[in-house]
């Protein structure tokens, strides 16, 4: 059973921990408008924010329920604020839980999935901090390279199809519709139209997914 008193701590202190982040990221551009005497246009604020805030926000809430489960509530708690989750942190996670041989969930893969995302969170800001002063200069003629700039472009798609594969390996029956919708939107309403409303495509595919998945658990095809 899990430690009740655990987790309440854990949710406790990521919240206190996510406002202070909140504030703390707030105050850098209105602290540096009333330091410099910069006056701020609402109006113009706001229509340029909300269509950002619509489309981040659903993707937030979708990669948040859908992450909390794998990594836990601890070690998503210190990936938001720490940032670059899905390309980092939960990779470092799963694993991390993948080499202690710890089922997503349990409260010993939490505890190691937190230990991970926290180790990954410095190592990642001494890597950046160095590179900004040593290897910036040195790197910047292969980073801005022709031939190489397809391949820095699909970083993202080629890490997130290695740490998708596992899991779709173990069930290929739920992975059918996750997959295949996707691709076929992209064929029907075309590439440009799919990443202005992927966010709302995402929300779609997931609930079709867990009518698919419940579907499939009812008819006895898939276990628990």
């Amino acid at each position: 059973m899990k430690d009740n008193s655990f987790y309440n701590k854990i949710h406790r202190l990521g919240r206190i921990t996510v406002v202070c982040a909140l504030i703390s990221f707030m105050a850098v551009p209105f602290g540096l408008a009333a330091v410099n005497g910069i006056s701020m246009n609402i109006p113009e604020i706001l229509k340029n924010a909300i269509p950002l805030l619509l489309t981040f926000s659903i993707s937030g809430i979708c990669e948040n329920l859908s992450f909390m489960p794998i990594i836990g509530s601890g070690a998503l708690y210190m990936s938001c604020v720490t940032g670059n989750v899905s390309n980092m942190k939960v990779p470092a996670a799963v694993n991390a839980m993948e080499v202690a041989g710890y089922t997503a969930g349990s409260d010993r893969a939490d505890v190691v999935a937190i230990i991970a995302v926290a180790a990954s969170t410095f190592v990642t800001t001494a890597i950046v901090f160095l590179g900004m002063l040593f290897l910036a200069p040195l790197f910047e003629p292969i980073y801005n390279n022709a031939f190489l700039q397809p391949a820095f472009q699909n970083m993202v798609p080629a890490l997130m199809g290695a740490l998708l594969f596992p899991f779709i390996l173990k069930a290929p029956k739920q992975a059918i519709i996750p997959i295949a919708l996707p691709i076929i939107a992209i064929l029907v309403i075309g590439r440009k139209v799919f990443s202005s409303n992927q966010s709302y495509i995402m929300v779609g595919v997931i609930i079709l997914s867990v009518i698919y998945s419940l579907a499939l658990y009812k008819k006895g095809k898939i276990s628990a």
